[in-house]
């Protein structure tokens, strides 16, 4: 076996047998209330996630790992929680919010799969008895899927996962219209591979009148892809194999030398946090599956799960490297969603990696990579890495969501790691049941820079808000440049005002040193014009700030930032901004701009 595989084992069982300590130590214990009694408690959310008994899968892992019977009863407990909290008899199936039977139902495809790898992998465990009940109520939401899901039904990730979910549950009853409805699936999903590789559907079917597609990256690596990964391979489905094959391939051109993903520009990016989405289950079995043909898959589960080890402390997975440090209580959701993946990862055959290879695609020096399907450029050039995007499609009807405009969305620098990384335009939570209070959580800030005017009748105008931004990029030996061309623009399906100045951002790599350089091509209306820069710095970090020199300083060294503008500080230096997404601490630097129209800004990074 090589050293990765057995890397990817040891680290999946360290961490699963770490969080399923946690979840049993959330688990409540009232036998005389029944709306929590067997629950698990999510400290974030302050509530007992609808979702808490998919849980129940990693606890009779663990129960079968250490030998405890303990966790067999914690199993039970947090099943039998959801059959009085989440079950509708009228419909026959779970819904996703506790005792709200009219919140969401697509979730039966995830808890289906729960209970059918519970039954597979672990009925000595359960017992004959507990088995057929389960199997009673898992026919039952088996006919509600069947007659409510399909290719149109939610997000695509819904449908995706179904192809799975009904290949299992065909073969669990023996009944093959569920085996037909699975293919029927699996023969649509095809036609939402986007011509670079990337898998659309997340907030719509269509593409617009641009060429740009519903694309989320974290809920493709951490539930779609791997669902369908599994489905081919277990069906024989070749064709749908090398579709998918090569779209993890493009996927994983987003992922960080750290292991993290670069989910900065997707649709649902309210939920992005560094390791992959808040409530979805996890890149590692589709990728673990394949990487027999393609051994860089194996890299990537084992960086992820390197990621999600510095994201876990007090035995629960957080939302993000600075989550702890800034007194943010995590939600449950990451810890059993992501545990779920883990014991799948484990119970896969072992790939043959006879050709191993250790390097992402995002560590090699390629310059300019272009993505048409999100109008997205990365680029790599020296120690740089990040993501330049002015994607405009945004969530459903969602305004003011991830940012567009030619916005830099993530800065990467291969010794300092994470130094710029965008969140919200504006935070708001479309799911809020799944996202954090921000109102909780102290000097939590919008983290992507951008150039913003607040105008006297307090109106906020963004160039990071503007669907309309032109993207261009150029380089040589010498120099890489990205070109944006935008408006500042109030909100992201808004056009702009007449009166607004067209915003010129170019971004440069040189001699090792990165730019960014911004112009208007007219004053401003009147109002308080500034760049914002919130730079990523966890309150162990030291910072310097005199004038218009900044420096950032860690174990890895010390960032310097150098502006043609005096920088100002938003907080003191002991103090930092946060955002749940992608669950970051950061510096706020401020720079006046009112005279821009007559100087170009330029703030200059090097490492």
């Amino acid at each position: 076996m090589s050293d990765t595989i057995s890397s990817i084992q040891r680290l999946s069982t360290q961490l699963l047998e770490t969080w399923c300590q946690g979840l049993v130590a959330h688990q409540t214990h009232d036998p005389g209330n029944e709306r929590t009694h067997g629950g698990i408690y999510s400290p974030g959310d302050r509530a007992y996630p609808g979702r808490c008994a998919d849980a129940l899968y990693p606890l009779l892992w663990m129960a079968r790992h250490t030998g405890d019977q303990s966790y067999v009863e914690a199993a039970r407990l947090v099943y039998d929680w959801e059959q009085r909290n989440c079950w509708s008899e009228e419909l026959g199936c779970w819904y996703n919010d506790a005792n709200q039977p009219d919140s969401w139902k697509g979730i039966n495809v995830f808890s289906v799969m729960t209970k059918y790898d519970a039954i597979v992998h672990y009925p000595d465990l359960l017992g004959e008895k507990t088995v057929a009940v389960w199997k009673e109520r898992l026919i039952r939401v088996a006919e509600f899927l069947y007659q409510t899901l399909t290719i149109d039904f939610g997000n695509i990730n819904y449908p995706a996962y179904g192809t799975l979910v009904f290949s299992c549950l065909g073969e669990l009853f023996n009944e093959e219209r569920y085996t037909n409805k699975a293919e029927e699936l699996a023969t649509q999903i095809q036609a939402f591979f986007t011509a670079d590789g990337l898998f659309y559907g997340e907030g719509g079917r269509t593409g617009n009148a641009d060429g740009q597609y519903p694309i989320d990256l974290g809920y493709n690596v951490e539930e779609s892809l791997p669902a369908l990964a599994l489905y081919a391979q277990r069906t024989g489905n070749s064709d749908l194999l090398e579709t998918v094959q090569a779209s993890l391939h493009t996927h994983l051109e987003f992922m960080l030398p750290n292991g993290g993903w670069d989910n900065s520009w997707g649709t649902r990016s309210f939920k992005w946090t560094l390791w992959g989405s808040r409530t979805s289950d996890g890149c590692h079995p589709g990728y673990y599956a394949l990487a027999g043909a393609s051994p860089v898959f194996a890299e990537a589960v084992y960086r992820n799960l390197q990621c999600l080890e510095a994201c876990t402390a007090n035995n629960l997975l957080h939302g993000g490297p600075h989550e702890v440090v800034h007194g943010v209580a995590p939600s449950i959701h990451h810890t059993f969603s992501h545990a779920k993946a883990l014991v799948s990862l484990l119970h896969l055959a072992t790939p043959d990696l006879s050709a191993p290879q250790r390097v992402l695609p995002r560590e090699t020096e390629y310059g300019i990579k272009k993505f048409d399907s999100i109008n997205t450029v990365l680029f790599s050039r020296g120690e740089w890495r990040g993501t330049v995007t002015a994607y405009n499609v945004g969530y459903k009807t969602e305004t003011r969501g991830h940012a567009s405009g030619g916005a830099m969305t993530l800065l990467y620098h291969m010794k300092h790691d994470v130094v710029s990384a965008a969140s919200m335009t504006e935070y708001q939570r479309w799911e809020a049941h799944n996202t954090l209070d921000e109102s909780a959580v102290e000097n939590f800030m919008s983290l992507t820079p951008r150039l913003e005017l607040r105008t006297a009748d307090a109106r906020v105008y963004r160039n990071i808000c503007d669907y309309n931004a032109t993207l261009s990029a150029l380089e040589n030996d010498d120099e890489l440049t990205i070109s944006a061309v935008s408006r500042l623009t109030e909100g992201d399906r808004v056009q702009p005002r007449d009166d607004m100045p067209v915003v010129f951002t170019d971004y440069r790599i040189r001699n090792g040193e990165f730019t960014m350089e911004v112009s208007i091509d007219r004053p401003a209306p009147q109002g308080t014009l500034q760049f914002v820069l919130p730079v990523i710095c966890s309150a162990e970090d030291r910072v310097a700030l005199s004038g218009t020199r900044f420096s950032r300083t860690n174990a890895t060294g010390t960032l310097s930032i150098e502006s043609s503008y005096p920088l100002e500080a938003l907080l003191p230096e002991d103090a930092r901004a946060y955002n749940v997404i992608p669950g970051l601490q950061a510096y706020p630097l401020v720079i006046d701009a009112t005279g821009l129209h007559e100087q170009k800004l330029t703030v200059s990074f090097t490492g």
